[in-house]
């Protein structure tokens, strides 16, 4: 099973994303901020980081560089966000989620990260 750490400020967004790829068979650990993320990172072995770009105190932006320090490359990190994809610095990050997001567009776009 597949372990995804969902980084997002919004408890509604990071309920709907938990739930939906609990239910399509991903092992999901949530964190509302950055540095509750940073703290995850001990438990290693994430296949996925899903990263919202706009949070308090800790961007996705500096979580992501953050991120990279600690994993590189191991884990594969998607930001998830309000923002649009034209106006986000895409620089070392391996996909894009486009938020409001449906289930089936969000498995799918993990699936399409990270395989089945």
């Amino acid at each position: 099973m597949k372990k995804i750490l969902i980084v997002d400020d919004s408890f509604d967004d990071l309920d709907f994303m938990k739930d939906t790829l609990s239910k399509a068979g991903y092992n999901v650990v949530a964190a509302t901020n950055g540095a509750k993320a940073l703290d995850l990172l001990v438990d290693d072995g994430f296949a996925l980081i899903l990263i919202d770009i706009k949070m308090p105190t800790l961007s996705g932006y500096d979580l992501l560089r953050l991120l990279r320090e600690r994993v590189n490359h191991s884990a594969k990190m998607v930001y998830i966000s309000v923002v649009r994809k034209k106006d986000v610095d895409m620089n070392d990050i391996d996909g894009f989620i486009q938020k409001p997001v449906n289930a089936e567009h969000l498995i799918k776009s993990v699936k399409k990260v990270i395989g089945v």
